[in-house]
């Protein structure tokens, strides 16, 4: 006879293992209600939600988020977002460039002036940033081989000027009457 600790590890490996089975059918449990809310956080701190489509023949390609900063004399140059500090960061990085996915324009438009405000801040010499996101698709070697070439799609492109200094009012100089 089992212990009773022991069943409830069974009962939760069990359920584990249905929601990676859930997860890589592509079951979208968001949309159940808070337990299926709390389900898929729960997916996706565990893995237990990867879709496991590496094994599958469709294209697997990723989304890219590239930044340009052109300076007052019209040089371009390509920065990145990425901190370099750890896998954890390059990550986060990936996932933003995701969230161009979106099919809303506003939400886009938003997240791109908010990556341009940053190049701004990091780079005082911008004068225009431009935010592109590409759709990267790699081919295998052999597929390279035979002259295949890897695919690229522009899913987004906004151009965002420097906003200009406004003047500073003088204090104290205003006439009263």
């Amino acid at each position: 006879m089992r212990s009773t600790p022991r069943r409830w590890l069974l009962v939760l490996v069990a359920a584990h293992l249905l929601l990676v089975t859930l997860g890589a059918a592509g079951v979208e449990l968001g949309d159940v209600g808070p337990i299926g809310r709390l389900l898929h956080h729960y997916g996706l701190a565990s893995g237990a939600e990867c879709e496991y489509d590496f094994f599958t023949s469709r294209d697997h390609g990723q989304l890219v988020l590239h930044v340009d900063v052109i300076d007052a004399e019209g040089r371009r140059s390509t920065r990145s977002l990425g901190t370099g500090a750890s896998h954890e960061a390059e990550i986060r990085v990936a996932h933003i460039a995701d969230a161009f996915e979106t099919a809303d324009p506003e939400l886009r438009r938003e997240l791109a002036k908010s990556l341009a405000a940053k190049m701004f801040d990091r780079h005082p010499e911008a004068r225009e940033v431009v935010v592109r996101v590409e759709y990267f698709v790699a081919v295998l070697m052999d597929e390279h081989r035979s002259g295949r070439e890897p695919r690229v799609t522009q899913v987004y492109d906004a151009r965002f000027r420097k906003p200009q200094a406004r003047p500073e009012a003088r204090h104290g100089s205003a006439d009263p009457g």
